[in-house]
């Protein structure tokens, strides 16, 4: 007689534990991990066997209260609920099923919203005749959700290419507090970046004009958040304009989590991120810089009096064969960026820069990997003609990976000084660990300790 399914797992489970050897219980989680959810959503968890109730611990920022039910066996699924506090909230479970056998122990986390927030959809296969505000009739673009959502609001994008062809279709301009968030399944259960790539690139073959994918205007604060995308900016190898992965032309949202990048253009700079009048957070991003046969190409351009904080990002320079690539360029404004924990790399091309700093520009930059790239005249940190005293860079690693000529601290004739240079390693730059005044090279690290040029302070340098 045929067996229903709960009792074929049930012997099964009695075999494996007679032989010793039963593995531990697996669960499946919805909304997945990493998922985006609102404060007051409930998990499903599904169990492949009956579980020991009293021995399970859920926690997303609180405690979660679990309500048990059955799916195949007795108390295999249980539902998790309560008021989760809202950010990227960390997530832990534990359990045991009924013959005391302990689940592997589930971490991760979820990007929590307010309960309150409107939540939209767009898919490859979507249709912008549809709302938008359900699964099963989501947006085809980003363009037309944004227009459509009522603030606050998350705009969910599954995997796919989401291209925005020029003249015909807009780019994408963000509304405060309607954020975007990529890297989600087809059937939008999981959310993997790095699995679900969710592409957003401009495809414009006659621009003039500066061209961006990704705007953020005056209106735009930290509330607006982009996450989980691969966002490129628009190649011409004719355009006169500058070619922009996003622009934060006075806009500061969040930008968390994604891959941003330049397009390829000649004469024109290839930019990344431009970071205008802005106090934008850019974090755990990995930035690149396009390439630019006759002019620049920069991970991210900061002027006009920025303050951005950019923490944990990759930052490559991109390729400008007849000029510079920069990791980082701070031009010369009174911009005070906060530049912690990143990756920088100058790229490669005429000259390559991690970080290009002009003075009056006041910097804090701490906890770098800063390598100056591969251009013929490779720099990790360039302080230009503009003297002063400015800046605060500490426990830095500072080197060079290629080209002829090779600084770890390139400072121009008239250049400005650090008002705090302390704890950095400087290695691997054999033309100089220190260019003083754009003539005087310095190859000893003692000399660079205990050195004061116009009040500034050098020490503990190795």
């Amino acid at each position: 007689m045929e067996l229903d399914r709960s009792k074929k797992e049930n012997q099964l489970q009695n075999l494996w534990l007679l032989l010793g050897n039963l593995p531990g219980p697996e669960a499946t989680i919805t909304p997945s991990v990493g998922n985006v959810i609102l404060s007051n959503a409930q998990i499903r968890v599904v169990f492949n066997r009956s579980m020991d109730t009293g021995s399970l611990s859920a926690t997303l920022g609180i405690q979660l209260t679990p309500t048990w039910s059955d799916t195949v066996t007795v108390n295999d699924t249980v539902t998790l609920s309560g008021s989760i506090p809202t950010g990227t909230t960390p997530f832990r479970l534990d359990a045991m099923d009924t013959s005391g056998i302990r689940l592997t122990t589930i971490n991760g986390f979820y990007t929590v919203l307010s309960s309150n927030t409107n939540l939209y959809y767009v898919s490859t296969k979507g249709n912008d005749g549809n709302s938008g505000t359900s699964i099963g009739s989501p947006k085809l673009t980003i363009a037309s959700a944004i227009t459509g959502a009522t603030a606050p609001a998350a705009i969910l994008v599954s995997v796919g290419n989401y291209f925005i062809t020029k003249p015909a279709m807009p780019s994408i301009v963000l509304t405060e507090t309607v954020s975007l968030y990529g890297g989600l399944s087809d059937d939008f259960l999981n959310r993997d970046p790095t699995q679900y790539t969710t592409m957003v690139a401009t495809i414009d073959s006659n621009f003039i004009t500066d061209t961006y994918t990704i705007i953020a205007g005056a209106s735009i604060t930290p509330n607006t958040v982009i996450d989980g995308f691969t966002i490129r900016g628009p190649s011409n190898p004719n355009a006169s304009g500058m070619s922009m992965g996003i622009s934060c032309s006075s806009g500061s949202p969040t930008i968390t989590n994604n891959r941003v990048e330049g397009g390829a253009v000649n004469p024109a700079f290839s930019i990344a991120i431009l970071v205008s009048a802005s106090s934008a957070l850019i974090a755990n991003n990995l930035i690149a810089g396009g390439s630019s046969v006759a002019s620049s190409s920069f991970g991210v351009y900061i002027q006009n009096i920025s303050s951005p904080s950019i923490f944990a990002n990759t930052i490559l320079g991109g390729n400008a064969p007849l000029a510079s690539s920069h990791g980082i360029y701070n031009a010369q404004q009174s911009n005070t960026p906060i530049i912690l924990g990143n990756t920088l790399f100058g790229g490669t091309g005429l000259i390559s820069y991690a970080l290009n700093t002009s003075p009056p520009s006041n910097p804090t930059v701490m906890n770098n990997s800063m390598d100056g790239g591969a251009g013929i005249t490779s720099r990790a940190l360039y302080f230009p003609v503009g003297g002063g005293i400015f800046g605060n860079y500490q426990n830095n690693t500072l080197f060079t990976t290629g080209g002829t000529n090779r600084y770890c601290v390139y400072e121009e004739i008239g250049g400005t000084n650090p008002l705090i240079f302390s704890g950095n390693r400087l290695f691997d730059c054999p033309t100089a660990l220190y260019l003083d005044d754009g003539a005087t090279a310095i190859n000893n690290i003692g000399t660079i300790n205990g050195w004061t040029g116009g009040g500034s302070t050098y020490s503990g340098n190795y």
